[in-house]
């Protein structure tokens, strides 16, 4: 099934594992069968992974891999993402789909979130990039709405996939090598056993977009986007997780370290959240 908007194409690929996994699958997007599910220790980077290894992507075309619960995580359908791709294609390389929005806004960073979540991810991130010349810091960078996304859930021309399959294949082979124990540890994720290298490889676009000059949409969800931890008043949880989103934005933009004090200001006034 291929789609094609005002004569340019678009390959939105929605994995599924299973018959049940199946029945999820939203029908305008591109069933990417894995039954077969041969390294579930990678979840969804196998598949994207051996894709873009396998085919040769077409020109500035889009392309997606989105996971089953996709729908669930963002509330986004085929229906009203595929016209969307088609209106911005000659502006846009990149967008950015979040499941996760709020977690975005509060942390500095995506290393900072995944310590939160799995102590240890940013150790293990920066001695990947190290080992392998990227040149980032965990610590000091600095991320948004606007170069930062959870779940692989990206739509990208050829260009940003080629980038982010530069960083998965040099990951993949530290991980799988000899050397590669260290990065073969498990985390916690819902109170279950789960490989770390899942979290840190899902981190991949924010180095992907932060060193490269994508143009980059992302469709405003925050307004609706669920805060997934208790608080007194949402809404105005909400608006400080807004300005913070903007402040960090206003920094990557400009460098100006008001606007990053302003954000930590901000940040402090929030209560209740798991950092």
């Amino acid at each position: 099934m291929q789609q094609v908007m005002q004569g340019q194409d678009a390959f939105i690929y929605q994995i599924y594992y299973d018959d049940q996994s199946r029945q999820q699958l939203d029908p305008g997007f591109i069933p990417l069968d894995n039954k077969a599910n041969l390294r579930p220790d990678w979840y969804e980077f196998w598949v994207i992974r051996n894709y873009l290894k396998q085919h040769t992507l077409q020109g500035d075309a889009w392309y997606g891999f989105l996971s089953p619960q996709f729908f669930a995580k963002t509330t986004i359908t085929a229906a009203a993402l595929l016209p969307v791709l088609a209106q911005v294609h000659e502006q846009c390389d990149v967008v950015l789909l979040h499941a996760a929005w709020s977690e975005i806004a509060f942390y500095r960073n995506v290393f900072e979130h995944g310590d939160v979540y799995s102590p240890g991810l940013s150790e293990l991130s920066q001695q990947f990039f190290d080992q392998v010349g990227i040149q980032v810091d965990v610590k000091d960078i600095v991320t948004n709405s606007s170069n930062s996304v959870f779940s692989n859930y990206v739509v990208a021309k050829p260009a940003y996939w080629k980038k982010w399959l530069e960083i998965a294949d040099k990951f993949f082979d530290c991980v799988e090598g000899p050397s590669g124990q260290k990065f073969r540890v498990d985390t916690l994720h819902f109170n279950r056993p789960a490989p770390m290298k899942a979290f840190i490889q899902e981190r991949f676009a924010s180095v992907v977009l932060t060193q490269n000059a994508f143009r980059v949409l992302v469709p405003d969800l925050s307004a609706i986007a669920p805060i997934p931890w208790p608080t007194q008043n949402a809404e105005e949880t909400r608006a400080i997780l807004r300005m913070c989103d903007f402040m960090k934005g206003r920094f990557y933009s400009t460098g100006d370290p008001d606007y990053l004090n302003m954000f930590y200001k901000l940040r402090s006034e929030i209560h209740n959240h798991p950092a």
